[in-house]
């Protein structure tokens, strides 16, 4: 069965309720609201009282969750530098060891130097 656009703008097309539509709604309305239980109407309070309840909850915990996140990478982000530093005061310390151990080397170094010029004279001395 093929519908054409003309079935289709037919289906489509706006119609009047007829008259009486909205007294009828209305009278629907005031029908459910009758049926309504005194237990449906606790049940409605509650469920009105307990969904903002869950909403301020939920908001809670995700200021919670935030809170411990950016917390936590605070705490990441100082251990980092911490480490950043302690590696530094490591190569500082290092160098300050390698110059102390050049003197020490230069020291020793100018020493033998002397010494062994003092054993050339005194080789050409009894020569």
């Amino acid at each position: 069965m093929h519908f054409s656009e003309d079935d289709l703008r037919s289906a489509l097309e706006r119609k009047d309720p007829g008259e009486g539509f909205t007294q009828r709604v209305m009278a629907r309305i005031d029908q459910a609201e009758q049926k309504v239980s005194p237990a449906g109407r606790l049940r409605t309070w509650f469920l009105q009282l307990w969904w903002p309840l869950r909403l301020r909850t939920a908001l809670a915990a995700g200021l919670v969750a935030g809170l411990a996140l950016s917390a936590g990478l605070g705490i990441s982000h100082y251990r980092r530098f911490q480490e950043q530093r302690e590696g530094e005061m490591a190569k500082q310390h290092a160098v300050l060891a390698l110059r102390i151990t050049t003197a020490k080397f230069n020291h020793v170094l100018e020493r033998v130097k002397v010494s062994q010029a003092h054993e050339m004279k005194i080789r050409r001395e009894r020569l």
